[in-house]
């Protein structure tokens, strides 16, 4: 038995959206981009402290951001700092992710927010390993902060402030 349609009519229909829209929006293609080579995020963003637009792994580097966003200000413009949190960087055979590139007064440092999982020995080896691939392309100091042995703001104050001259001395 055959069935024969004569006519199909269209009609289009405009969904309602639903009060979510935005976040469905946003979900539907994927990620978007940002200014971070970072790897794409796997665990929903409010478990990330978020500043400027700009993601943090862990309050310890969001803490020292905001730091380092004091400093900034305190700055006249033609003196300021540039603060990029966990940019993408490639050095030979492999890709770094540094927690900051800071660039002040024509220089480029970096400074890595280490952690309890850092004190581990074989840690330090890698660490320093690491260390040396970002100097040999060209960063002039990395500086290592260590969540351990910082308990207040002044304590990173007195970090950022001592980054600053020993790159500016480099």
């Amino acid at each position: 038995m055959a069935i024969r349609i004569a006519s199909i009519e269209v009609c289009p229909v405009v969904p309602v959206p639903s009060a979510d829209w935005r976040k469905q929006l946003r979900t539907a293609n994927g990620p978007m981009p940002t200014n971070q080579a970072r790897k794409l995020r796997l665990e929903p963003e409010d478990q990330h402290p978020i500043e400027d637009d700009l993601h943090f792994t862990n309050e310890w580097e969001h803490k020292l951001y905001r730091v380092l966003k004091e400093r900034q200000a305190s700055l006249p413009d033609n003196e300021t700092i540039g603060i990029m949190p966990l940019g993408g960087m490639r050095v030979l055979g492999s890709t770094r992710e540094p927690d900051f590139l800071i660039t002040y007064k024509g220089r480029a440092g970096v400074i890595e927010v280490d952690g309890f999982h850092h004190g581990m020995p074989r840690r330090a080896s890698n660490d320093h390993s690491r260390d040396n691939l970002m100097l040999s392309a060209g960063v002039q100091w990395v500086g290592r902060l260590d969540v351990r042995d910082v308990a207040t703001k002044s304590e990173v104050e007195k970090f950022v402030d001592n980054f600053l001259a020993r790159l500016v001395r480099q």
